[in-house]
């Protein structure tokens, strides 16, 4: 009941009393000692960190590497022994408070056997170089840090193209896509058209909306082709030049079906071309019956639009 106390009126001055509770038989003892400790130890409390960081128990180690940041650099010392700590849970945390008090380490960081302590390293990293060089990391979570990394300082070098072909495309497209536009790396958009997920396809289009891609004739034709059959329909949703018009045209004569019913629920509440119009009727006798419900569906909305005007 006395510790408990003790605990319950958050005095400091009690803190003595409860490191020595940490050799107690009674688990729960120990525990509120640990919970003591980690919420009174400061910047004045080098020594108990020093006396954790070199216990037997290995959550006292790592209560030491967790709580060495709270003495500044006066910890460098505790956690570059920490950091070779003979656990793994102790050695990583040591790393992660050593990082926060000592960015000079990041170079030793990444070159860790543990993905874990590289990732950390990265994380606290706004070096371009180091970031490249860990795209070629060996583990997918560390060349997926080194990207957040990248995103974060708005860091876009071409080396990222390398990873259009892997699982982290889409945040690579989400970074490099600005400058793919800009310089009109029109072979990678065309790549990277040729069969996008859905997500992929969002990026694409909120792009390439801004843009007059139409006259680039290798990404027209990876739109017209991709493996994706929402990609055109959403590409031409809101152009209103006449390559779009003829685009439009061409989709809904010949297209996969689910691309010309995407196209027809896309072109209601706007004016159509006179192609487009005169095609409608046929399209009411398609064989599909969506497609013939969205061509009935546009030719009484575009009447209706006629009667606003």
């Amino acid at each position: 009941m006395a510790v408990r106390r003790l605990f319950e009126i958050d005095d400091p001055a009690a803190l003595a009393t409860f490191i020595e509770l940490l050799d107690a038989d009674d688990e729960w003892f120990v525990e509120k000692a640990i919970d003591a400790i980690r919420n009174w130890v400061d910047g004045s409390n080098r020594k108990v960190i020093v006396s954790l960081s070199v216990r037997n128990e290995v959550r006292l180690r790592l209560l030491a590497a967790e709580l060495s940041p709270r003495i500044g650099s006066e910890a460098l010392s505790i956690l570059s022994t920490l950091c070779s700590d003979s656990d793994s849970s102790v050695c990583r945390e040591a790393w992660r408070s050593r990082l926060k008090i000592d960015s000079g380490t990041i170079p030793v960081a990444i070159e860790s056997d543990d993905h874990t302590i590289r990732k950390l390293a990265i994380s606290h990293s706004g070096d371009p170089e180091i970031l490249e060089k860990m795209l070629s990391d060996s583990h997918p979570r560390v060349r997926e840090a080194a990207l957040d990394q990248m995103i974060l300082i708005k860091h876009s070098p071409e080396v990222l193209d390398q990873l259009f072909d892997s699982p982290l495309r889409l945040k690579a497209a989400i970074l490099r896509f600005p400058s793919l536009i800009e310089s009109q790396q029109t072979s990678t958009i065309s790549d990277l058209c040729t069969d996008p997920e859905p997500a992929l396809r969002k990026v694409i289009a909120n792009h390439l909306d801004e843009v007059d891609w139409f006259g680039w004739p290798d990404v027209c034709l990876a739109a017209k082709e991709s493996k994706d059959t929402y990609l055109l329909p959403r590409l031409l949703r809101s152009r209103r030049e006449p390559q779009a018009d003829e685009m439009q045209f061409e989709l809904l004569k010949n297209g996969p079906d689910i691309s010309r019913t995407r196209m027809l629920e896309y072109l209601h509440g706007r004016p159509i071309s006179d192609s487009i119009s005169d095609l409608l009727p046929l399209l009411v006798e398609d064989s599909n019956p969506l497609i013939a419900q969205a061509a009935s569906s546009l030719i009484s909305d575009s009447k209706a639009l006629e009667g606003e005007l």
